[in-house]
C-alpha cells in the first residue's frame, strides 16, 4: 500500500494544532459518544477530528489503535504534564515510522515495477530501447530528431500504471517547453528517438523516472510511469545577449 505523504503531513499538522489547543481547552472533557454539535466550537471540534480521521485513512496507515489515539488527543488537550511522551519524542516516533514505512514501500514497489515491466513487454506488442523503456508508436513524424542539448515543445500526459493522471499539458491547454537534458532520463532518451510530428506512448521504468525517492505527493517510490508524448517542435537556440 502506498502512503500518501501529503495526507500524512496534513495529519501531522492536525495533531500539532490539537496539541496547541491545550491552553484554550485545558480541563475540558466531553463524552465522545452521542455528542451533539450545538455551538460553533462543537462543530470546530468535530471538524478537527473528522479531518484527522480522514487523513489517517488516506495515508494508508493501518492498525491505528483508536483508544490510544483518543488518549493522546485528550492528554494533549490537558497539557504537557499529562503527556506520556513529549512532543520531541512523538516527532521522533513518527519520523522513525515514516522512514521504515518508506523503505518497505520502496522495496515492495520495486518488485511490482519489475513485474509490471516484464508483463508489459512479454507479448511483443511494444518496442523496447536498450535501457528498457517500452514504447508504442501512435504516429511517426517526418521531421528531425532532437539532440539532448535541444529545447523542445511537447504536449504530454503522464499517468501511473493504475491509470491516474498526475500531469497533463493537454489539461492545461498549453504545450510545455524545456531543454531535453533537464528532464527525467527516460524523457531525454526517448525524445531523441522521436522525429518531430511523432506521438508515442512510453512506459518508463523507475530507474529512468523518479527512482526510489519518487515525486511526492503524486508519484511514489519506484513507480513505473506511462507518458503519451507528442513532439511538436525543436525550438531554436536562445539568442545570446
Amino acid at each position: 500500500m502506498r502512503i500518501n505523504l501529503k495526507s500524512f503531513a496534513l495529519f501531522a499538522g492536525v495533531l500539532c494544532l490539537m496539541a496547541s489547543a491545550a491552553c484554550a481547552q485545558k480541563g475540558s472533557k466531553k463524552g465522545r459518544n452521542g455528542s451533539e454539535m450545538k455551538t460553533q466550537m462543537d462543530s470546530v471540534s468535530y471538524a478537527l477530528g473528522a479531518t484527522m480521521g480522514s487523513n489517517i485513512r488516506t495515508t494508508g496507515i493501518e492498525g491505528v489503535e483508536i483508544d490510544l489515539l483518543m488518549a493522546g488527543i485528550e492528554d494533549a488537550l490537558e497539557g504537557d504534564s499529562t503527556m506520556k511522551v513529549t512532543a520531541d519524542e512523538g516527532n521522533k516516533v513518527l519520523q522513525a515510522f515514516m522512514a521504515d514505512f518508506q523503505k518497505k514501500q520502496a522495496e515492495e514497489s520495486k518488485g511490482n515495477a519489475n513485474e509490471y515491466m516484464q508483463k508489459a513487454g512479454a507479448d511483443g506488442k511494444l518496442q523496447s530501447t536498450e535501457s528498457g523503456i517500452l514504447y508504442e508508436v501512435v504516429t511517426m513524424g517526418e521531421g528531425p530528431k532532437p539532440a539532448a542539448t535541444d529545447k523542445v515543445k511537447v504536449h504530454y500526459e503522464g499517468k501511473t500504471t493504475e491509470g491516474t493522471i498526475f500531469d497533463s499539458s493537454y489539461e492545461r491547454g498549453q504545450p510545455a517547453e524545456f531543454p531535453l537534458n533537464r528532464v527525467i532520463p527516460g524523457w531525454t532518451e526517448i525524445l531523441q528517438q522521436m522525429p518531430v510530428g511523432s506521438t508515442w506512448i512510453a512506459t518508463i521504468p523507475p530507474a529512468l523516472a523518479y527512482g526510489e525517492r519518487g515525486s511526492p505527493p503524486n508519484i511514489g517510490p519506484n513507480e513505473v510511469l506511462i507518458f503519451k508524448i507528442e513532439l511538436l517542435e525543436i525550438l531554436p537556440p536562445a539568442e545570446k545577449k
